[in-house]
């Protein structure tokens, strides 16, 4: 007998490993986004002072 779909079990792992991926990731993606934006605002800042 063939079945369509995924059980919830299988769809509650893989939500999981989502989450745990998602909750390693983000952190240092915001940390190098804030950095690049601060080098950014201090480079235009020092080109208007011109």
């Amino acid at each position: 007998m063939y079945r369509k779909g995924f059980t919830l079990a299988e769809v509650l792992i893989t939500l999981g490993i989502i989450g745990v991926v998602a909750a390693i990731t983000i952190p240092s993606l915001i940390t190098n986004y804030q950095k690049t934006v601060t080098s950014f605002k201090s480079s235009a800042s020092s080109l208007n002072s011109r």
